[in-house]
């Protein structure tokens, strides 16, 4: 997982949500991570994405604590700037 780390902003490449993006908040194991978006998958209820699925970004959420709030603001911020 050197690539991808806590708080980073992604992009679901396959499945139903393709194309929706999301923050990192954990790992499962070495292939799968949590995901959360603040709205519907939030960090009580992550969504569970395999790591090749996802195109990883550079901005990072810089928080230690991350809350729902949070997580919907950073995307409004700077998911349309890095749209794929």
């Amino acid at each position: 997982m050197g690539l991808c780390k806590k708080g980073q902003l992604v992009t679901s490449r396959k499945g139903r949500d393709a194309g929706k993006q999301y923050v990192v908040i954990g790992f499962y194991d070495e292939n799968h991570v949590q995901v959360a978006d603040g709205y519907v998958r939030k960090i009580e209820r992550p969504k569970r994405k395999n790591f090749k699925h996802l195109i990883i970004h550079q901005k990072c959420l810089e928080s230690s604590t991350f809350n729902d709030k949070a997580i919907r603001e950073f995307i409004e911020l700077h998911g349309t700037e890095e749209k794929v």
